[in-house]
């Protein structure tokens, strides 16, 4: 497969041992589904869907469930562990949108002004603000045809070599909504420019100390990292062949892909994120509020891309996409990331906090089990199927 800009942004776009632990999971465990939850991570690694599979389930922000399947490295023979570090793909989107909140709140960023007001190389575009590259109704398109900037780059470059693509939108900014990790990369050269700090510091000192997650980072292939898991593509054959995924330079994924992390850190996540202890309540209730088109409709009222028409009723927020296929109309925050040789999952049902997080080291495929584990994990709130 032919490596380009366009085609690292691409990956990530939006789809869709064992312990019971403390007083959180106790309702949970009782309910047989953590053994529901074992058998489709079993299952789906027993089938070929990922060398393996890493599981967590949080409860109001303590552990219930954690379970590893299969193999982080086929070549070595290293099992999972519960502490076995995955890329995370676009699950990154949210940190880097809680990096605006963040800084909103700080006096730092106006999520409203002007994206050139910050990026100047975008000013003779079109103008977008930032809260446009946040719900990805900016427009910004991906140029396809460019090769990968050589060497060591800063979010900064990538912004520049965004802005000077030949085709700059897909739709004036506003207008409509799509999925675009363009969008991301350049809020991530925004967050470097207003912190004066490389986006893995702004998010080390600024999210994930605070939040307690001591094993995610914003990654680069250059790091050494204990407990690294290996992710692998398939190729030809029936059924297809595993082979290890391409290497590519992952810091070019910037603020829409480029995150590693675990399954437990990123449950801890959730909880910091919804119990208040990233941002206020105000700018939390922002976060989790649908986008909405500069004509005041809601930015599913226009989806550019007829695919997209699939998505239904789920809207998007701040790297969220906002489910309400509840019986109750009660929100289920999620996303999925995708970045070469992995597949990962994170979904909250934001009143009881039921969190899950599962990990896979392969690309996407039929046979990953999340919307398994969506189904199980949140069988007593969904909707029944129609």
């Amino acid at each position: 497969m032919a490596f380009t800009r366009r085609s690292l942004l691409q990956m990530g776009a939006a789809a869709i041992g064992t312990a019971a632990l403390g007083q959180a999971g106790a309702a949970v465990a009782s309910s047989g589904l953590p053994d529901t939850l074992r058998r489709i991570i079993d299952d789906a690694v027993a089938q070929g869907a990922a060398p393996g599979i890493q599981l967590a389930v949080w409860r109001h922000g303590a552990p219930v469930l954690a379970h590893v399947a299969g193999k982080a490295n086929l070549e070595t023979g290293t099992d999972v562990r519960v502490d076995s570090i995955f890329r995370i793909g676009s699950l990154t989107k949210q940190f880097a949108a809680a990096l605006a909140a963040v800084l909103a709140e700080a006096g730092k960023l106006d999520l409203d002004a002007p994206t050139s007001r910050y990026l100047p190389e975008f000013a003779n575009q079109p103008a977008f603000t930032v809260r446009e590259l946040v719900h990805h109704t900016a427009g910004l398109h991906a140029d396809e045809s460019g090769e990968a900037l050589p060497g060591p780059v800063s979010q900064r470059h990538l912004a520049e070599a965004i802005a000077t693509q030949a085709t700059p939108f897909d739709f004036p900014p506003g207008t409509a909504w799509q999925y675009s990790n363009a969008n991301y990369v350049v809020l991530g050269a925004i967050i470097e420019q207003v912190t004066g700090q490389a986006l893995a510091e702004a998010g080390r000192t600024r999210l994930f100390e605070r939040s307690g997650m001591t094993r995610t980072a914003f990654d680069h292939n250059q790091d050494i990292v204990p407990g690294r898991v290996a992710g692998y593509a398939f190729g030809d054959g029936d059924p297809p062949r595993l082979q290890n995924g391409p290497c590519v330079d992952v810091a070019q994924a910037g603020g829409a892909g480029a995150m590693r992390g675990t399954a437990e850190d990123l449950c801890r996540w959730h909880a910091a994120l919804l119990d208040g202890r990233v941002v206020g309540d105000a700018t939390l209730r922002a976060m989790l509020a649908p986008a909405k088109l500069r004509d005041g409709r809601l930015a599913s009222a226009h989806r550019a891309r007829e695919e997209d028409a699939a998505m239904g009723a789920t809207e998007y927020g701040f790297g969220l996409l906002l489910d309400r296929a509840t019986r109750d109309d009660s929100l289920i925050v999620q996303h999925n990331g995708f970045f070469y040789g992995f597949s990962t999952y994170l979904a909250t049902h934001v009143p009881s906090r039921l969190t899950v997080a599962c990990l896979c080291n392969a690309d996407p495929n039929p046979g990953l089990p999340f919307r398994a584990l969506r189904r199980a994990v949140f069988a007593d709130v969904l909707a029944p199927a129609r």
